[in-house]
């Protein structure tokens, strides 16, 4: 009786792993194009994230305010609407308005910037009930708050 050598082993494997790669693919693909068929929606933010926010101490260094608040409120034509307003010694504030989207789970509150093609970019992380600012170029200080006024790092908490 002839013993299979090494040659005769991978031409009669050969085959099956053919066809199990066949197999694993066509699989593949059948996933694919039944995903396919899902309706694709957009991320939309939180319900919880929605309502009134008071001004907290900042991290670090302490951002000297009397009043800062933050309402986030719901939208017919972005995620939320957003209005935020801090007041600095001597009168100095920062204020702005406008339409958010959450992206990556953040509110992103873009407007205009000094220079037309370096828009500010708010950013609202929220973790819990607490809520914190990025304004991570300084673009929206530029043009939405006083000389001490800035939004970066500032820190709310929702009111119950």
């Amino acid at each position: 009786m002839k013993t299979p050598n090494r040659c005769d082993r991978q031409w009669s494997e050969q085959p099956r792993t053919k066809w199990l790669r066949l197999l694993r693919s066509l699989s593949f693909c059948a996933s694919l194009f039944a995903l396919s068929w899902l309706p694709v929606q957009a991320a939309k933010p939180p319900a919880t994230i929605f309502g009134n926010y008071v001004g907290l101490p900042g991290k670090g260094k302490p951002i000297t305010t009397r009043a800062n608040k933050i309402r986030i409120s719901r939208s017919q034509t972005a995620d939320a609407n957003v209005t935020v307003l801090m007041s600095y010694d001597k009168g100095q504030i920062c204020e702005l308005e406008g339409e958010a989207t959450w992206t990556d789970g953040q509110l992103v509150l873009a407007t205009d910037g000094l220079d037309a093609t370096k828009p500010c970019q708010l950013m609202l992380r929220i973790k819990g009930s607490v809520l914190t600012l990025t304004d991570s170029e300084g673009r929206c200080k530029e043009v939405y708050c006083g000389t001490r006024g800035t939004f970066n790092g500032a820190r709310f908490r929702k009111k119950t």
